[in-house]
């Protein structure tokens, strides 16, 4: 009888349990989800961009371009060569980012996405350049128009880039990552802050 009752007992804690489960589930998909609305709102305006936010990090303006960028801590921006910056991790100068800008009235997106895509390319030309399409993983915000993204990998590690029109600029973005402690989602994060 103690079994049966022990049992019972197990049983009923059981059905109990998955119940409070289910109530769980069944009243967290009655509650309205703000994330789902305001991206279904956003794509039902035409636009899939997500609202810009302030990005800790210092705003810092390149001395041989027209821009500004938020640079987080650990990481510095310097001159390469005319027109030319580069963004680079301090601890490992192995990652960064070199950010061209173009007059978007003096040059054709385009254009620079097409040169961008060749870079890629010769870069390894035994692998297959990939387009980047997880919005994750460009840098978007309301003001960065028609972004285009690859990404491609080389011994060393990935290569990513990036073209985009914001504000009358054309910014061309080349990303130099490693396998080991990669910075790329720090990259992408400060791209959207480039204006």
């Amino acid at each position: 009888m103690k079994k049966i009752n022990s049992l019972l007992s197990i049983l009923i804690l059981t059905m109990l349990l998955a119940a409070c489960g289910t109530t769980e589930g069944i009243e967290k998909a009655d509650q309205p989800d703000t994330d789902t609305k305001s991206a279904e709102q956003t794509e039902a305006a035409g636009s899939t961009t997500k609202p810009e936010q302030e990005l800790e990090g210092t705003i810092t303006k390149s001395e041989s371009q027209n821009y500004s960028i938020t640079v987080i801590d650990g990481f510095e921006l310097t001159g390469e060569e005319p027109n030319k910056d580069i963004l680079f991790n301090t601890k490992n100068d192995a990652q960064s980012m070199r950010i061209e800008t173009f007059d978007a009235s003096e040059a054709d997106l385009n254009d620079i996405t097409n040169n961008l895509v060749e870079t890629l390319k010769a870069s390894n030309e035994k692998e297959k350049l990939v387009e980047i399409t997880d919005k994750n993983q460009l840098p978007t915000n309301d003001s960065i128009k028609e972004i285009k993204g690859y990404q491609i990998d080389t011994p060393e590690g990935k290569i990513s880039g990036y073209a985009f029109e914001r504000d009358g600029l054309i910014v061309k973005l080349t990303i130099f990552d490693t396998e080991d402690n990669p910075a790329f989602e720090n990259f992408v994060e400060m791209a959207e802050t480039i204006k």
